[in-house]
């Protein structure tokens, strides 16, 4: 009885690998594979015990006894276990040929997607640089270090000026090549060391580690005469780029990166106001307050 018992519950085994693989043509490679090495060893195990199963059923007179004559020679008893080692060394050289390489192989596909959103997740498609969440992340970080280990650092907020107009005189096309032009610009200027993002439709910002404000306004001065070269031709007519920035420093009293942000922010509308086409530096929080006032 604990024979057929066992033949039933691998039956069982072997219908529900037959259905699945029957219903998911399509499913995972590997998958597959294991069903087969699954059904091979449940096939092997069904013949086994149902051998055994009517061997010992005739010796217990539940089958007819002669049964065990021809069950029981000797040359017939060793078929069992041979089909064990047919079904071993068939599920081994699939394990080795097939199912491991293509696991390993699947895995290599997947890491692969995987590196491939996390990209996707962190550039910006149009540019190739740094999109603003990538950006905000890399600057909490760079933010904690300065503060701790009290080193300077400077964010620049650049906007490209009168960018609404180039989009309704030339297209959106050409609003992209300028796009482009600009970051290309920016990115030839910028150190490795350094962090350079698009941040909004025609928003960029550029982290300085260990750059102090006079040190980043130099350096937002170089990216403004970049950008005035650097404007590409559209329907034979040379583009007018220029670009307006904001520079912020970040002290032991900066509450985060979002405080930096609108600090630069609050300087680059200053230099928008001022005539664009120019860099303005955030003044610090009294003389904001007493500008204010005033």
């Amino acid at each position: 009885m604990i024979y057929w018992v066992i033949v039933a519950i691998w039956a069982i085994v072997l219908c529900s690998v037959i259905y699945f693989y029957v219903r998911n043509p399509r499913v995972f490679g590997t998958t597959r594979l294991l069903l087969v090495v699954i059904g091979i060893d449940t096939l092997r195990n069904i013949f086994e015990n149902v051998y055994f199963g009517l061997y010992f059923g005739a010796q217990y007179q539940v089958f007819p006894a002669q049964i065990i004559d021809v069950l029981g020679r000797p040359g017939l008893l060793l078929i069992p276990k041979l089909m064990n080692i047919a079904a071993g060394c068939v599920v081994l050289a699939l394990l080795l040929h097939r199912w491991l390489p293509l696991a390993v192989r699947d895995w290599k596909i997947t890491e692969l997607r995987t590196g491939k959103l996390r990209t996707l997740a962190a550039i910006d498609p149009l540019t190739g640089l740094y999109n603003r969440r990538q950006f905000e992340h890399a600057a909490r970080a760079e933010l904690v270090r300065c503060q701790r280990y009290m080193r300077p650092m400077s964010l620049l907020l650049m906007d490209i000026d009168y960018f609404k107009a180039i989009n309704d005189r030339f297209g959106h096309e050409a609003g992209d090549q300028a796009l482009k032009a600009v970051a290309a610009a920016i990115a030839s200027a910028k150190r490795d060391s350094d962090v350079l993002a698009r941040i909004g439709g025609e928003e960029f910002a550029v982290l300085l580690p260990e750059t102090d404000k006079d040190a980043g306004r130099v350096f937002a001065e170089r990216v403004c005469e970049l950008v005035r070269t650097c404007a590409p031709a559209v329907a034979g007519a040379q583009l007018r780029l220029t670009i307006s920035i904001g520079v912020a420093e970040a002290t032991l009293r900066t509450a985060g990166i979002e405080t930096l942000m609108r600090e630069a922010d609050q300087a680059l509308y200053d230099a928008k106001r001022a005539g664009r086409d120019r860099v303005a530096v955030a003044k610090p929080v009294p003389q904001r307050l007493a500008a204010a006032a005033e």
